[in-house]
């Protein structure tokens, strides 16, 4: 037994035993934590990328037919989806390790935050059911979560009271004293399954650091995110084959209008949204939205309030991401000096190609990455969306590119005084260059934010 077993699981049993001595006046409290435990496992799966490998865990729920739900923030966006590594649906017992089950990711939900994983043979575990019910502020709350991997995944229960509910981007729902871990269920006194405990500041998604594994008690969390906001992604979730493609209108830098500027425009106690950019040539731009125009309503409902100005363009995004690809919308907007606000349609595109689906390749020899170049790339650096080059990605600490002065987020744009149009260009110049002349220094002109720089990189000797 692990020095943090010792030490926690006193503490669980401590927590136990007075939960349960509470359960003479909520006689729910058990039954809850009996029929939430055989829905509760974790997810395991390696992050494997050019220069490391990390196994990370997070919290699951088993949601259907061998399906399980968990949160995005565990295969983050921004992690490669092609260094994402044997996935595995990990099954608590009390009388030893838990079951390691092959599983197969499904994918993410950026709709709604949420990622799945299916077993790879099928193992009918009971589903939780999660359902859109109305919360009031005292109403009684019950969360059933999983402690880390040092203390066996064990099930473990929290109950608190509804302090307030909360409007922003995601919807939360306070509570007065604290929930279980990052991903777990929360119930109401009628036992229905009604969200899922969201981040707090000093908890960690993560089941299997040690640094982190004792934040979900020592920091509850202090809110959950109602289910009305994912059940979008349970009655359609991604597939290998069907992923979820997110829409995309080509406007940019929204600004939620603050409370002065819209009392100055006879908007009081209307919530707007000012559009800073259009992308050229996207929807938006052959719709006819221009820069400075001022966003009233989507399909002729009111934009939802934000308990700040600033949430605006998230709540507004989020609305918009539930959309289809192809789907027409109507933005009502005012431009200028005009007091009628007009109806401008437009038919949702394909979101532009993300970071975590770019090719790369690893110039191992010099310790550099580098991945094909998206939109955000260009669009930061107010490039032209068709700019040639490739993305230094990443570096070997202390490596040969790093001392010379590479740097990443550099726009690799010549190679040995030859343009770099694209990813696979570049690879097949870099290993003829490296085959033929294994000793020479590579040199690259790169494009930085503000200016040009050639860097000459010497190999290892």
């Amino acid at each position: 037994m692990t020095r943090l077993t010792r030490w926690i699981l006193p503490l669980v049993l401590l927590s136990t035993t007075h939960v349960f001595a509470a359960g003479g006046t909520h006689p729910s409290v058990k039954a809850l934590y009996e029929q939430a435990t055989p829905s509760l496992v974790a997810v395991e799966y390696s992050w494997v990328d050019e220069l490391n490998k990390r196994d990370l865990i997070g919290a699951g729920v088993v949601v259907g037919d061998d399906l399980v739900m968990f949160s995005i923030g565990l295969v983050s966006p921004q992690i490669p989806d092609a260094q994402m590594k044997n996935f595995k649906i990990l099954v608590p017992r009390a009388d030893g390790d838990p079951d390691e089950i092959d599983a197969v990711f499904q994918g993410r939900d950026e709709r709604t935050n949420v990622a799945f994983v299916k077993p790879k043979t099928p193992q009918h575990w009971k589903p939780l059911k999660f359902e859109d019910v109305k919360v009031d502020v005292g109403q009684r709350v019950i969360a059933v979560g999983m402690l880390p991997q040092a203390a066996a995944f064990k099930a473990y229960v929290m109950e608190t009271k509804i302090a307030a509910e909360l409007r922003g981007d995601v919807p939360q729902v306070l509570v007065q004293g604290g929930l279980t871990s990052m991903g777990s269920p929360v119930f109401n006194d009628q036992g229905q399954a009604i969200g899922v405990v969201s981040f707090s500041p000093g908890q960690s998604i993560l089941l299997n650091r040690s640094e982190d594994a004792m934040a979900g008690i020592t920091s509850p969390g202090k809110f959950f995110v109602p289910a009305r906001d994912f059940l979008l992604s349970l009655a359609d979730p991604p597939t290998p084959e069907k992923p979820i493609l997110l829409p995309w209108s080509g406007v940019a830098q929204l600004t939620g209008l603050s409370k002065d500027v819209a009392e100055a425009l006879n908007l009081k106690n209307k919530p707007a949204i000012q559009i800073g950019d259009v992308i050229p040539n996207a929807s938006a731009d052959k719709a006819g939205l221009k820069s400075g125009d001022i966003i009233l309503a989507l399909n002729g409902e009111p934009l939802e309030r934000g308990d700040e100005a600033s949430e605006l363009p998230g709540i507004f995004r989020r609305r918009l991401l539930r959309h289809k690809i192809g789907e027409e919308v109507t933005f009502s907007i005012l431009r200028g000096n005009e007091t009628k606000p007009m109806d401008i349609k437009l038919k949702l595109a394909a979101q532009p190609k993300q970071a975590n689906t770019a090719k790369r390749f690893f110039a191992e020899d010099l310790g550099f990455v580098v991945r094909e170049l998206v939109f955000n790339d260009t669009y930061a650096r107010k490039l032209p969306v068709d700019y040639k080059g490739v993305l230094v990605a990443r570096e070997r600490p202390q490596g040969a590119s790093e001392s010379a002065g590479l740097h990443p987020e550099d726009i690799i744009i010549r190679l040995n005084n030859e343009p770099v149009t694209d990813l696979a260009e570049f690879e097949t110049r870099y290993k003829k260059i490296r085959k033929d002349k294994p000793r020479d220094a590579v040199v690259v002109v790169v494009q930085r934010r503000n200016n040009e720089d050639t860097i000459r990189i010497e190999p290892p000797q």
